[in-house]
C-alpha cells in the first residue's frame, strides 16, 4: 500500500473524531478545521513512527487537542497584545502557560459535567469554592452567609451525587462474563 493510500485510509477514518475534538476545545467550526488540518500535516512530518503507535486514534486525539490549545494560546496573545496596566499584563501571562490553560480546559469540561449531573444550584457553587477557588469551609460560609455545617453537608452531598453517577457509568461499562 503507498503512504498516499495509507494517508487516505486515515482520513477517513479518523477526521469526523478529530474535528469534533477540535471543536470541543475551540468552540468555532472554521478554526476546529484549521486545527485538523494542522494536526494532518503533524502526523505527515512523523510517519515514520506511526508504525511504532499502537493506540492510533489516542495518539491523532492527543495532537489534535495539543494542537488545539497551541492555536487558542496563539489567538489570545494576538487578541491580548494591548494591555491596559502591569497587574493584567501578570495575569495574562499566568493563563497563557500551558499549565494554567490545562487546567482552565479540565475545571471547564469538570464543571460541565457536574452542571448536568448536579440539579440543585445550592451545591454547585460550594463544590467549585472548595475545589477549584481552593478556599475553606469557613471562607466558603463567610462568603455565603451561611453555616459552617451547610457547608460541609452541600459538599457530602455533592460528592455522593457524583459517586453514584461514577457507579452507574462503571456498571454500565462492564460487559458480562468480564
Amino acid at each position: 500500500m503507498e503512504t498516499s493510500e495509507i494517508f487516505e485510509e486515515l482520513v477517513g477514518q479518523y477526521q469526523s473524531m478529530m474535528y469534533y475534538t477540535a471543536l470541543k476545545i475551540v468552540k468555532d467550526a472554521q478554526m476546529a478545521e484549521d486545527v485538523v488540518q494542522e494536526s494532518w500535516i503533524k502526523v505527515f512530518k512523523h510517519q515514520l513512527k506511526l508504525e511504532r503507535i499502537e493506540t492510533l486514534g489516542s495518539w491523532l486525539r492527543t495532537i489534535t487537542s495539543r494542537s488545539a490549545i497551541d492555536l487558542l494560546r496563539k489567538e489570545k496573545r494576538r487578541n491580548e497584545s494591548l494591555l491596559s496596566n502591569e497587574a493584567n499584563l501578570l495575569e495574562q501571562l499566568e493563563q497563557c502557560s500551558v499549565k494554567a490553560v490545562d487546567d482552565v480546559l479540565d475545571w471547564k469540561f469538570t464543571f460541565e459535567y457536574l452542571e448536568q449531573l448536579v440539579n440543585n444550584k445550592k451545591l454547585l457553587p460550594i463544590f467549585r469554592m472548595k475545589f477549584q477557588l481552593n478556599l475553606d469551609d469557613e471562607q466558603i460560609a463567610k462568603q455565603l452567609n451561611i453555616s459552617h455545617s451547610a457547608v460541609k453537608m452541600r459538599i457530602f452531598r455533592t460528592r455522593k451525587l457524583i459517586k453514584q453517577s461514577y457507579h452507574v457509568q462503571s456498571a454500565s461499562t462492564l460487559k458480562s462474563g468480564a
